[in-house]
C-alpha cells in the first residue's frame, strides 16, 4: 500500500494571554482570513478517498486549522493525537505504521512538522505558518518507518499564506 503523508503547519496563532496555556491559544482573525484564502487551493492538491484520515494535535489552533482544511478535502475519519501536540516522534511514527489509510493529512506544530518532513523525505523545509507538504511512501516504508531513516519522495510543498 502506498502512502501519501500531508505535513500542515497550524496558522497564525494569537499570542498568550496572561493566565492561558499554550495548548488553547486560537488562530487570529488574520490567520483564519488567510488560511480560508489560500487553503481551497492548497488542499485541492491532496488526493483523497474514502480511507484517507485527518490527523490533528487537540491543541485549539490546530483543531481550528484542520476544521478550515477539511472544508476542501471533506475527510471523515478524524483523529486528535496528543503526540502531535507533544511532538513525541517516536509515538506518531508508531501510529503511522500502523495505518491503513492511503492518505493522512496531519496537522500539527513547528519544529515538529519541519523535523518529520526531513525524517520522511529527507528534505529540510521551514515551514511558515499555514505550509504543507505531501510525501508519497511505498509500502515498505510505511511498514518500516518506525524502524530506521525512511526515504520517502517530497510530492510538493507549498508556503503559507503571505505575512
Amino acid at each position: 500500500m502506498a502512502l501519501t503523508v500531508v505535513l500542515v503547519r497550524h496558522g497564525e496563532a494569537k499570542a498568550k494571554k496572561l493566565g492561558q496555556t499554550d495548548f488553547d491559544r486560537e488562530l487570529t482573525t488574520w490567520g483564519m482570513e488567510r488560511l480560508e484564502e489560500a487553503f481551497p487551493r492548497t488542499m485541492s492538491l491532496v488526493n483523497t478517498t474514502s480511507s484517507s484520515e485527518l490527523w490533528v494535535s487537540p491543541a485549539v489552533r490546530a483543531k481550528q486549522t484542520a476544521e478550515i482544511a477539511n472544508k476542501t478535502l471533506g475527510i471523515k475519519t478524524r483523529r486528535e493525537l496528543r503526540c502531535l501536540y507533544e511532538q513525541d516522534d517516536e509515538a506518531f511514527l508508531a501510529e503511522l505504521a500502523q495505518t491503513n489509510a492511503d492518505v493522512v493529512v496531519v496537522v500539527g506544530h513547528i519544529p515538529f512538522m519541519e523535523d518529520l518532513c526531513s525524517y520522511l523525505c529527507g528534505q529540510y523545509l521551514g515551514f511558515s505558518t499555514g505550509a504543507a507538504a505531501a510525501i508519497s511512501l511505498d509500502d515498505r516504508m510505511v511498514r518500516s518507518v518506525a524502524d530506521g531513516m525512511v526515504r520517502g519522495r517530497l510530492q510538493w510543498f507549498v508556503q503559507g499564506p503571505i505575512a
